[in-house]
C-alpha cells in the first residue's frame, strides 16, 4: 500500500517520487498567501489612520524622547560611552519589535477569523505574515533614525554599527528570540483568550526590567543574577554589544534566549496543529 503524505489542509496524498515538486508547489503557495496577509494588515493597521506609517516612527521617537529628557534632567550620562541617543535607541528599537510582534501575535487569528475560510490559509501563515510585516517596519525606522540622527544631531552612523557581522548576528536572533514568543502568544490566545489580557499586564514591567535604562555588564553580581532571568535582557545587550563600537559586554547569554525562543516556538507549533487537527479554531469566537 502507498505511503501517505499529509498536504497543508490536512488531508493525505499518495507517495511519489515528485512529492519535492509538490513540497516546493506548497511552499509557492505559502509565500503568496504571506505575501498578500501582509499588502492586507498593512492596509488595515496603517491604511485606515490618518498619519498612517508615520505612526511607527512617531512612537519609538517619543519614547526615546522622554527618555533622553529624563536622563539630561537628572545629569546622567550613557553609560556605555556612546550619545544617550544611541544608548537608548539600540535598547528602544529591539524592545519595541519582540513587545509589538507579541501583541500582534496574540491577535493574529481573532481579527482574521474571516481569512480562514479560504482552504489555502492556514493560522501560521496570518503569524508569519505579521511578524514579517512588523520585522520590516522596525528595520525601515531604525535605519531612518540612524540617518536622522545624523542630519540632525550630526550623530555617526558607526556608532550603530561597530561589529557589522555580529551585528547581522544578533538581529537574527532577536528575530528568531521575537518569532518563538510571537507563535507561542497566537497559540495561546486561540485556547485561552484571556491571555491577551495577561500579556497587556506583563509587558508593562518589561521597560524596567529588561535593562533599557542600564546595562546588564554595569549591575552588582547579585542583583545581575536576577536581572538575568529575563530573557529580554539577553537580546538587548547583545544587540547593543553588537553594534556600540565602545561597549563589548560579556554579562549576556546568546544560549539562553535561544533556547527558550525553540521551546516558545516547538509549543506553539504543537498547539497550532491540535487545534487544526480537532476542528476547534472556533474556540477563539
Amino acid at each position: 500500500m502507498a505511503k501517505q503524505l499529509p498536504t497543508r489542509t490536512g488531508e493525505a496524498l499518495p507517495f511519489r517520487a515528485d512529492w519535492f515538486a509538490e513540497l516546493w508547489q506548497c511552499l509557492i503557495v505559502m509565500g503568496r498567501v504571506i505575501f498578500a496577509v501582509i499588502i492586507r494588515e498593512s492596509r488595515t493597521r496603517y491604511g485606515n489612520s490618518k498619519i498612517g506609517y508615520t505612526w511607527a516612527i512617531i512612537d519609538p521617537l517619543v519614547t526615546t524622547t522622554v527618555f533622553v529628557g529624563v536622563f539630561v534632567m537628572l545629569g546622567r550620562q550613557s553609560p556605555v560611552g556612546s550619545p544617550i541617543t544611541v544608548f537608548f535607541l539600540t535598547g528602544v528599537i529591539p524592545l519595541f519589535f519582540w513587545r509589538g510582534s507579541v501583541g500582534q501575535g496574540a491577535n493574529a487569528v481573532s481579527a482574521s477569523l474571516g481569512l480562514l475560510s479560504y482552504p489555502q490559509v492556514m493560522p501560521a501563515d496570518i503569524v508569519i505574515a505579521r511578524l514579517l510585516l512588523e520585522a520590516a517596519t522596525t528595520i525601515i525606522v531604525f535605519f531612518l533614525f540612524v540617518a536622522g540622527l545624523y542630519l540632525l544631531l550630526d550623530i555617526s552612523p558607526s556608532w550603530f554599527f561597530g561589529d557589522p557581522p555580529q551585528l547581522l548576528f544578533a538581529t537574527f536572533g532577536v528575530v528568531y528570540f521575537t518569532a518563538g514568543c510571537t507563535f507561542l502568544s497566537s497559540s495561546l490566545a486561540r485556547v485561552l483568550p484571556v491571555w491577551k489580557n495577561i500579556w497587556s499586564y506583563m509587558s508593562r514591567p518589561v521597560w524596567i526590567l529588561s535593562g533599557l535604562f542600564f546595562t546588564l555588564e554595569q549591575l552588582p553580581s547579585g542583583l545581575r543574577s536576577y536581572m538575568a532571568y529575563n530573557p529580554v535582557s539577553h537580546i538587548i545587550e547583545w544587540f547593543r554589544s553588537a553594534s556600540i563600537p565602545t561597549f563589548e559586554s560579556s554579562a549576556y547569554s546568546i544560549t539562553y534566549p535561544m533556547a527558550l525562543a525553540t521551546v516558545a516556538l516547538i509549543i506553539g507549533l504543537i498547539i497550532d496543529r491540535m487545534l487544526l487537527l480537532t476542528g476547534d479554531e472556533e474556540i477563539v469566537s
